[in-house]
């Protein structure tokens, strides 16, 4: 287990007809705070995305954020 973290990183995906994109910002600090920014039809994450961060990380600031693109073109969620 990573005791703390600083680092950066994101990745890319998609299946019928949505494309997402997550990205993972992370420095060091004395306890654990996980901030994610997620899209409203995407709540759901919230809980099993902090227990693997919790698992995978003592300590830290940790911002999570997921953008999410239909085939349409819109767009919701996201870091700035």
């Amino acid at each position: 287990m990573a005791k703390s973290m600083t680092g950066f990183a994101s990745c890319e995906g998609g299946a019928d007809g949505l494309s997402w994109s997550w990205e993972i910002r992370g420095v060091n600090a004395r306890g654990l705070d996980v901030r994610l920014r997620l899209p409203d039809r995407a709540q759901a994450l919230e809980a099993p995305v902090r227990t693997r961060v919790g698992a995978a990380v003592a300590r830290g600031s940790v911002q999570i954020g997921l953008r999410l693109k239909t085939a349409g073109g819109a767009v919701s969620g996201g870091v700035d």
